[in-house]
């Protein structure tokens, strides 16, 4: 039994050392580099309407001052794609995906409200000019705009006189409006700040 258990426990050393021999290192692989990159954060961003159709606030303002409404947006989000598929197989091979559609995802945006701009009252117009009856409804080239989202790196150029984010990208969203508008809740017991959550059709995205 002794000999038995001293030449069962070499055989286990020695497949033990095979394998820790058989290893190799991965070439290439550092963790710092993966620590030291400038990763983006998603609080860093702005959203810019670039066109409005006059109807969502000519009854409101003469003119509306699109960057005053960039620095009321609280959230974005930058869309994302999809495209539509068929199965498709030639006999004797594995099955593959042939796609012949591509879908833009709508989005949704979140606005606080100040007296100065009624964000609320702007979004409520456009979607009510958009389709005030049920029979009446305005092409679609008259009720669409523009908005562009900005994603900025997490430095800045250290200027005393002109301190400037530096942008990571910009993603331009074509022929948007709103189709739903949530509601606003209020309450007694509350004291927070009104936002208003739009969400945004799209029609297609290009980068700037």
């Amino acid at each position: 039994m002794a000999e038995n258990a001293f030449e069962f426990t070499g055989v286990s050393q020695e497949v033990v050392v095979a394998a820790r021999t058989a290893a190799r290192p991965v070439s290439g692989y550092n963790l710092d580099t993966f620590r030291n990159q400038n990763f983006i954060k998603n609080a860093k961003f702005s959203m810019q309407f670039t066109r409005i159709p006059t109807f969502a606030y000519s009854d409101i303002v003469s003119s509306l001052d699109f960057r005053k409404l960039t620095f009321l947006c609280d959230s974005v989000e930058f869309p994302g794609q999809t495209l539509s598929t068929t199965d498709y197989r030639i006999p004797g091979q594995l099955k593959t995906k042939i796609a012949y559609a591509r879908d833009v995802n709508e989005v949704n945006l979140s606005f606080y409200i100040n007296d100065e701009v009624p964000m609320y009252t702007i979004m409520s117009n456009w979607i009510y000019g958009i389709s005030f009856t049920s029979t009446q409804n305005r092409y679609f080239d008259e009720v669409v705009g523009t908005i562009e989202l900005t994603q900025f790196e997490d430095t800045t150029l250290l200027n005393t006189s002109s301190p400037d984010a530096v942008r990571n990208m910009t993603i331009r969203l074509i022929d948007v409006y709103p189709i739903t508008l949530q509601s606003m809740p209020s309450t007694w017991g509350d004291d927070g700040y009104h936002k208003v959550n739009v969400g945004f059709f799209l029609k297609d995205l290009a980068s700037v």
